[in-house]
Protein backbone atom coordinates (compact mmCIF):
# COMPACT_ATOMS: atom_id res chain seq x y z
CA UNK A 1 0.00 0.00 0.00
CA UNK A 2 1.20 3.53 -0.78
CA UNK A 3 -0.01 5.07 2.88
CA UNK A 4 -0.91 2.26 5.19
CA UNK A 5 -1.38 4.59 8.47
CA UNK A 6 -3.70 7.05 6.29
CA UNK A 7 -5.23 4.68 3.76
CA UNK A 8 -6.22 1.08 5.74
CA UNK A 9 -9.04 3.06 7.97
CA UNK A 10 -10.52 5.09 4.89
CA UNK A 11 -10.23 0.81 2.91
CA UNK A 12 -12.08 -0.61 6.05
CA UNK A 13 -14.91 2.35 5.98
CA UNK A 14 -15.37 2.08 2.80
CA UNK A 15 -15.31 -1.29 1.96
CA UNK A 16 -16.27 -3.35 5.31
CA UNK A 17 -19.99 -3.18 3.76
CA UNK A 18 -18.74 -5.26 0.43
CA UNK A 19 -16.49 -7.93 2.23
CA UNK A 20 -16.84 -10.79 4.69
CA UNK A 21 -15.66 -13.62 5.77
CA UNK A 22 -17.79 -15.90 3.66
CA UNK A 23 -17.06 -14.35 0.49
CA UNK A 24 -12.99 -15.98 0.85
CA UNK A 25 -12.56 -18.72 -1.50
CA UNK A 26 -11.57 -21.98 0.56
CA UNK A 27 -7.82 -22.82 0.46
CA UNK A 28 -8.75 -26.54 -0.62
CA UNK A 29 -9.93 -24.43 -4.24
CA UNK A 30 -6.55 -22.47 -4.36
CA UNK A 31 -4.66 -25.08 -6.61
CA UNK A 32 -6.19 -24.29 -9.62
CA UNK A 33 -4.77 -20.94 -9.95
CA UNK A 34 -1.01 -22.14 -9.01
CA UNK A 35 -0.41 -23.85 -12.81
CA UNK A 36 1.85 -22.76 -14.81
CA UNK A 37 0.29 -19.97 -16.84
CA UNK A 38 2.41 -17.60 -19.15
CA UNK A 39 0.89 -15.41 -21.65
CA UNK A 40 2.50 -14.43 -25.07
CA UNK A 41 2.02 -11.19 -26.99
CA UNK A 42 1.77 -11.38 -30.67
CA UNK A 43 3.47 -8.46 -31.94
CA UNK A 44 1.20 -9.17 -35.55
CA UNK A 45 -2.09 -9.16 -33.70
CA UNK A 46 -1.39 -7.00 -30.83
CA UNK A 47 -3.52 -3.82 -30.97
CA UNK A 48 -1.63 -1.01 -32.36
CA UNK A 49 -3.03 1.84 -30.03
CA UNK A 50 -0.09 1.18 -27.31
CA UNK A 51 3.15 0.96 -29.63
CA UNK A 52 5.17 4.11 -28.59
CA UNK A 53 3.04 4.97 -25.46
CA UNK A 54 5.26 5.80 -22.82
CA UNK A 55 3.93 4.14 -19.79
CA UNK A 56 5.78 4.39 -16.02
CA UNK A 57 5.44 1.57 -14.33
CA UNK A 58 5.66 2.12 -10.49
CA UNK A 59 7.03 -0.87 -7.66
CA UNK A 60 6.40 0.51 -4.82
CA UNK A 61 8.21 0.83 -1.94
CA UNK A 62 11.94 -0.90 -2.01
CA UNK A 63 15.09 -0.13 0.07
CA UNK A 64 14.53 0.38 3.96
CA UNK A 65 10.90 0.59 2.82
CA UNK A 66 9.36 -2.76 2.86
CA UNK A 67 5.52 -1.55 2.46
CA UNK A 68 2.97 -4.46 4.16
CA UNK A 69 4.26 -7.42 5.46
CA UNK A 70 1.81 -10.63 5.06
CA UNK A 71 1.74 -14.14 6.14
CA UNK A 72 5.38 -15.57 6.93
CA UNK A 73 7.03 -12.31 6.33
CA UNK A 74 6.27 -11.63 2.26
CA UNK A 75 7.20 -8.13 2.10
CA UNK A 76 5.18 -6.11 -0.34
CA UNK A 77 8.35 -4.59 -2.09
CA UNK A 78 9.37 -7.73 -3.01
CA UNK A 79 5.99 -8.72 -4.88
CA UNK A 80 5.85 -5.35 -6.60
CA UNK A 81 9.38 -5.19 -8.01
CA UNK A 82 8.53 -9.17 -9.79
CA UNK A 83 4.71 -8.04 -11.09
CA UNK A 84 6.75 -4.91 -12.61
CA UNK A 85 9.22 -6.83 -14.10
CA UNK A 86 7.09 -8.93 -16.07
CA UNK A 87 4.72 -5.93 -16.75
CA UNK A 88 7.31 -3.75 -18.71
CA UNK A 89 8.58 -7.20 -20.71
CA UNK A 90 4.39 -7.13 -22.02
CA UNK A 91 4.72 -3.57 -22.77
CA UNK A 92 7.94 -3.87 -24.44
CA UNK A 93 7.10 -6.65 -26.47
CA UNK A 94 3.67 -4.73 -27.43
CA UNK A 95 6.23 -1.94 -28.79
CA UNK A 96 5.64 0.47 -25.57
CA UNK A 97 8.51 2.80 -24.29
CA UNK A 98 8.07 1.91 -20.69
CA UNK A 99 10.07 3.93 -17.56
CA UNK A 100 10.71 2.42 -14.64
CA UNK A 101 10.77 4.20 -11.47
CA UNK A 102 13.06 1.13 -9.80
CA UNK A 103 14.16 -1.77 -11.13
CA UNK A 104 15.95 -2.79 -7.72
CA UNK A 105 15.60 -3.28 -4.08
CA UNK A 106 15.86 0.75 -3.65
CA UNK A 107 13.94 3.00 -2.73
CA UNK A 108 14.09 7.10 -4.34
CA UNK A 109 14.92 9.20 -1.29
CA UNK A 110 18.23 11.51 -1.35
CA UNK A 111 20.56 11.06 1.31
CA UNK A 112 19.18 14.80 2.25
CA UNK A 113 15.75 13.53 2.91
CA UNK A 114 17.15 10.64 4.95
CA UNK A 115 19.25 13.07 7.15
CA UNK A 116 16.45 15.00 7.42
CA UNK A 117 14.26 12.27 8.78
CA UNK A 118 11.62 12.62 5.78
CA UNK A 119 12.42 9.49 3.63
CA UNK A 120 9.13 8.82 2.52
CA UNK A 121 7.93 12.35 1.03
CA UNK A 122 11.68 12.19 -0.50
CA UNK A 123 10.73 8.74 -2.24
CA UNK A 124 7.30 9.91 -3.31
CA UNK A 125 9.44 13.31 -4.68
CA UNK A 126 11.75 10.86 -6.39
CA UNK A 127 8.81 9.00 -8.14
CA UNK A 128 7.55 12.23 -8.92
CA UNK A 129 11.32 13.48 -10.72
CA UNK A 130 10.65 9.94 -12.85
CA UNK A 131 7.82 11.42 -14.21
CA UNK A 132 8.58 14.66 -15.13
CA UNK A 133 11.73 13.88 -16.87
CA UNK A 134 9.36 13.17 -20.17
CA UNK A 135 5.84 13.30 -20.88
CA UNK A 136 4.27 10.64 -20.44
CA UNK A 137 1.04 8.80 -21.32
CA UNK A 138 0.10 6.44 -18.36
CA UNK A 139 1.38 5.94 -14.71
CA UNK A 140 0.12 2.60 -13.21
CA UNK A 141 2.02 2.00 -9.45
CA UNK A 142 1.65 -0.84 -8.03
CA UNK A 143 1.08 -2.30 -4.53
CA UNK A 144 -0.40 -4.63 -2.29
CA UNK A 145 -2.70 -5.13 0.76
CA UNK A 146 -3.03 -5.05 4.43
CA UNK A 147 -5.50 -5.39 6.71
CA UNK A 148 -6.13 -6.48 10.69
CA UNK A 149 -8.34 -9.84 9.94
CA UNK A 150 -7.04 -12.75 7.58
CA UNK A 151 -10.35 -12.82 5.79
CA UNK A 152 -9.72 -9.63 3.59
CA UNK A 153 -8.93 -10.23 0.11
CA UNK A 154 -9.35 -9.16 -3.58
CA UNK A 155 -7.70 -6.92 -5.99
CA UNK A 156 -8.80 -3.19 -6.00
CA UNK A 157 -7.65 -0.26 -8.74
CA UNK A 158 -7.77 3.29 -7.20
CA UNK A 159 -7.85 6.79 -8.78
CA UNK A 160 -8.03 10.76 -8.19
CA UNK A 161 -11.64 11.79 -7.64
CA UNK A 162 -11.36 14.49 -10.77
CA UNK A 163 -9.34 12.13 -12.84
CA UNK A 164 -11.74 10.78 -15.78
CA UNK A 165 -8.86 9.71 -17.65
CA UNK A 166 -7.86 7.84 -14.29
CA UNK A 167 -11.02 6.57 -13.69
CA UNK A 168 -11.53 5.00 -17.14
CA UNK A 169 -8.35 3.44 -16.99
CA UNK A 170 -9.28 2.27 -13.36
CA UNK A 171 -12.19 0.40 -14.46
CA UNK A 172 -10.92 -1.50 -16.76
CA UNK A 173 -7.98 -2.99 -15.19
CA UNK A 174 -10.53 -3.66 -12.32
CA UNK A 175 -12.09 -5.79 -14.92
CA UNK A 176 -9.20 -7.47 -15.84
CA UNK A 177 -8.71 -8.25 -12.31
CA UNK A 178 -11.99 -9.88 -11.94
CA UNK A 179 -11.39 -11.98 -15.25
CA UNK A 180 -7.54 -12.66 -14.38
CA UNK A 181 -7.30 -13.05 -10.61
CA UNK A 182 -8.26 -14.46 -7.86
CA UNK A 183 -12.07 -13.98 -7.24
CA UNK A 184 -12.74 -9.82 -5.91
CA UNK A 185 -16.08 -8.27 -5.36
CA UNK A 186 -14.05 -5.11 -4.85
CA UNK A 187 -15.04 -2.02 -7.01
CA UNK A 188 -12.77 0.90 -7.89
CA UNK A 189 -12.29 3.54 -5.82
CA UNK A 190 -11.37 7.15 -6.24
CA UNK A 191 -9.62 9.11 -3.65
CA UNK A 192 -8.40 12.47 -3.35
CA UNK A 193 -5.06 12.14 -0.82
CA UNK A 194 -2.68 10.07 -2.32
CA UNK A 195 0.51 11.67 -3.16
CA UNK A 196 1.24 10.31 -7.30
CA UNK A 197 -2.53 10.66 -8.12
CA UNK A 198 -3.30 14.19 -6.57
CA UNK A 199 -0.20 15.16 -8.56
CA UNK A 200 0.07 13.06 -12.24
CA UNK A 201 -2.93 13.44 -14.75
CA UNK A 202 -3.93 11.59 -17.95
CA UNK A 203 -4.36 7.68 -16.80
CA UNK A 204 -2.60 6.89 -13.34
CA UNK A 205 -3.86 4.99 -11.27
CA UNK A 206 -2.56 2.76 -8.17
CA UNK A 207 -3.18 -0.96 -8.05
CA UNK A 208 -3.73 -2.88 -4.78
CA UNK A 209 -2.95 -6.25 -6.52
CA UNK A 210 -4.14 -8.53 -3.10
CA UNK A 211 -4.14 -8.79 0.65
CA UNK A 212 -0.27 -9.95 1.95
CA UNK A 213 -2.48 -10.57 5.13
CA UNK A 214 -4.59 -13.29 3.13
CA UNK A 215 -3.61 -16.60 3.61
CA UNK A 216 -5.07 -17.80 -0.06
CA UNK A 217 -3.68 -14.40 -1.53
CA UNK A 218 -0.26 -14.22 0.05
CA UNK A 219 0.38 -17.96 -1.36
CA UNK A 220 -0.21 -17.01 -4.60
CA UNK A 221 1.56 -13.73 -4.67
CA UNK A 222 4.67 -15.66 -4.20
CA UNK A 223 4.10 -17.69 -6.84
CA UNK A 224 5.71 -16.66 -10.68
CA UNK A 225 2.26 -17.84 -12.36
CA UNK A 226 0.20 -15.42 -10.36
CA UNK A 227 2.52 -12.46 -10.76
CA UNK A 228 2.35 -13.02 -14.30
CA UNK A 229 -1.57 -13.29 -14.34
CA UNK A 230 -1.58 -9.73 -12.59
CA UNK A 231 1.08 -8.25 -14.95
CA UNK A 232 -0.55 -9.44 -17.89
CA UNK A 233 -4.27 -7.87 -16.47
CA UNK A 234 -2.80 -4.50 -16.53
CA UNK A 235 -1.12 -5.08 -19.68
CA UNK A 236 -4.53 -5.83 -20.91
CA UNK A 237 -6.27 -2.63 -19.28
CA UNK A 238 -3.43 -0.45 -21.35
CA UNK A 239 -4.07 -1.58 -24.29
CA UNK A 240 -8.15 -1.47 -24.05
CA UNK A 241 -7.72 1.82 -22.88
CA UNK A 242 -5.09 2.58 -25.82
CA UNK A 243 -6.97 0.82 -28.73
CA UNK A 244 -10.24 2.01 -27.75
CA UNK A 245 -11.81 4.73 -30.41
CA UNK A 246 -14.35 5.98 -27.82
CA UNK A 247 -12.12 7.18 -25.10
CA UNK A 248 -11.11 10.53 -25.52
CA UNK A 249 -7.80 10.55 -24.48
CA UNK A 250 -4.91 12.93 -24.25
CA UNK A 251 -1.39 12.48 -23.00
CA UNK A 252 -1.19 13.70 -19.39
CA UNK A 253 0.62 16.97 -18.57
CA UNK A 254 3.46 16.00 -15.63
Amino acid sequence: MFNKQRHLPVLIGAMACMISASAVVPMTQASAWFHKHAHTVNSETAPSGIAGKIIVVDAGHGGKDSGARGVDGLQEKDITLAVAQRLIAYLHEAGAIVVPTRTTDVDLATDEDRANRRRHLGDLRGRMNVVRKQKIDAFVSIHCNAAPAADWHGAQVLYFATNDHAKTLASLMQDEFREELLPTKREIESNRSLYLLKRIGGPTVLAEIGFLTNPQEAMAMRTRSYQDKVAFAMYQALVRYFSDPSVGKTPQES
